[in-house]
């Protein structure tokens, strides 16, 4: 969400945890909340399956229904792996919700967050590996799955990695977490409480959780773990995207009382194009951001 965030929230240091420093995949619950994404979650299954071998498995990987109008269900061929895929039903309304059941449901001491619109690659889980630092939180790489201009406007714009902010070391860190991709220590999440299912649009959330996590912790970054993002819905998906953003931003700016109002920026690959989507992206932030 690179360009949504303005005035820098400093964490006051409530906690001081330093989450271990080893990570094996059978120690990871994976997390996906879902509404009416059959499609999603099939191919997010297929291709994880494709991708990893046994030794690579999490735990388990959950899968939290949040209210779909077709109940989403686990294919039977899926159940032929020794991976248990484990469903549940959140009948709350919103995300944060959906990943607060995920996180209550999960066996494994780490949590990793993605979506039903992600594609996992082979290092989804390796990639966090030899990326550990003691941080409780990190954020993880999420590109474009498909080639056209727009989603090549959202992989420029590294609209899915969080922005990077500067800590009193010298370090550059993640200034929250994006539950595209995102490993979170599960302590962690218990001591702040989780998501806030006060804040019910997405988006939002994730920024809130990330700047308490940084009042516990270190968040770190992880771009080796990649996944593919499905952004080809067009342009009014687009525009809906930002404009729930700029809400989220709103909301977030209130609770934490920093300026989070969207402001004109330069798009990051100049093109006729990238100027007329980053106008239109500014304007979605900031209809959401007054709405």
């Amino acid at each position: 969400m690179t360009s949504l965030i303005y005035s820098h929230f400093v964490p006051e240091r409530k906690l001081n945890l330093q989450a271990p420093l080893t990570l094996a995949c059978d120690r990871v619950s994976v997390v996906i909340p879902v509404k009416n994404n059959q499609p999603g979650i099939d191919r997010f299954l297929t291709s994880f399956f494709d991708s990893h071998l046994p030794e690579n498995y999490p735990r388990e990987i959950l899968i939290v229904d949040n209210n779909s109008s077709i109940p989403i269900v686990i294919r039977e061929d899926f159940g032929h792996f020794s991976l248990p895929i484990k469903r549940f039903e959140c009948q709350a309304l919103d995300p944060a919700s959906a990943r607060n059941l995920g996180i209550q449901k999960a066996q494994g001491e780490w949590i990793l967050f993605t979506d039903s619109d992600c594609i996992p690659t082979a290092s989804f889980l390796t990639g966090y590996q030899t990326m550990l630092n003691g941080a409780v939180g990190y954020a993880g790489n999420v590109q474009p799955l498909q080639q056209d201009q727009l989603s090549a406007y959202y992989g420029s714009q590294k609209i899915l990695i969080p922005p990077s902010v500067q800590d009193q070391f010298g370090d550059l860190r993640p200034h929250y977490v994006i539950t595209a991709n995102t490993l979170i220590w599960k302590p962690a999440l218990e001591s702040v409480g989780g998501f806030d299912d006060q804040i019910q649009i997405a988006a939002g959330e994730d920024i809130d959780l990330g700047f308490r996590l940084s009042e516990v912790g270190q968040l770190s970054y992880a771009l080796s773990s990649l996944v593919y993002h499905d952004f080809g819905q067009g342009l009014f998906s687009f525009i809906r995207r930002f404009k729930r953003y700029g809400k989220g931003n709103q909301l977030v700016g209130l609770k934490h009382e920093v300026d989070l109002k969207p402001r004109p920026f330069t798009p990051a690959e100049k093109s006729g194009f990238n100027w007329f989507l980053s106008t239109l992206q500014y304007g979605a932030l900031m209809w959401g951001y007054w709405d």
